[in-house]
């Protein structure tokens, strides 16, 4: 069983909803949609990590692994490593960092602990329940899918082809593709424009500042996946147009369940 993250913990990590940085929205090119049963959207943008599959609970458990490799320390405190603004999310180096702290750092070591955890993070890595009968459901409606990320290119496609997700997405946007990462809009507009679609688009994910607000300032339908926000970043001052608590909700408040191809 994954522990969950510490409540303190999250509590450090909260991120303002809005602040002086935030952008003005720009003009609205898509059409906001009717919420009113039956309305079937051009198009839904999901997030992948915590969204469709269990991404967070995956990496703490790839951390208690290389706890229990180096036996020394715990998966909550190597995991506050990768939280640190001086790597990427998913740099080795946070692993090559806590091994120096702890003084067992050898280049062999380094190398084996770096494999175990991503092997192990892979291997915890599930759809979360309903998304595969859910995606279905929407790929027989004629819904055009697309997956926007802030994972790399590989691993963003290891985890789709783990979760067995892979078909349902024919464009994957990932920040070696668009060269932005959220919130900016180009990763948003760059999926629209492989998808060569306009009109009414749905955006499903777990954070409230990489999704729900630039989602907003697009002029999209927000669906706010709260079941995957570790982080507790939601805040009632910003309100999705919808919030979900199981992500087989998605068809429920939209009415999409009473519709069949």
């Amino acid at each position: 069983m994954v522990l969950p993250i510490p409540a303190l913990k999250i509590a450090q990590l909260r991120t303002p909803i809005r602040d002086k940085h935030t952008l003005v929205p720009e003009r609205n090119m898509y059409t906001p949609m009717n919420t009113s049963s039956g309305c079937i959207p051009d198009a839904i943008l999901f997030d992948l990590d915590n969204t469709l599959c269990t991404f967070i609970d995956a990496k703490y458990a790839a951390c208690r692994a290389v706890t229990d490799y180096i036996g020394t320390g715990d998966e909550t405190e190597l995991f506050q490593y990768f939280l640190r603004p001086v790597h990427s999310f998913e740099d080795p180096n946070h692993i090559f960092d806590y091994l120096k702290e702890k003084g067992v750092y050898t280049p062999a070591s380094a190398d084996h602990a770096a494999r175990l955890f991503e092997d192990v993070k892979i291997a915890h890595i599930h759809p979360y329940d309903g998304v595969h009968d859910t995606l279905r459901h929407l790929a027989s409606l004629g819904i055009k899918m697309a997956i926007v990320t802030d994972a790399g290119s590989e691993q963003a496609r290891k985890r789709m082809k783990k979760c067995d997700i892979d078909c349902y997405f024919p464009v994957l946007i990932t920040p070696d593709r668009s060269g932005k990462r959220k919130p900016d809009h180009t990763p948003f507009r760059m999926a629209l424009r492989e998808l060569s679609v306009t009109g009414t688009i749905w955006l499903v994910g777990d954070s409230v500042r990489r999704e729900v607000i630039p989602g907003q300032e697009l002029g999209f339908v927000t669906i706010y996946a709260r079941y995957g926000d570790y982080f507790a970043q939601y805040n009632p001052e910003c309100t999705p147009d919808h919030i979900i608590d199981r992500f087989s909700d998605l068809l429920s408040i939209t009415g999409l369940h009473q519709i069949r191809s």
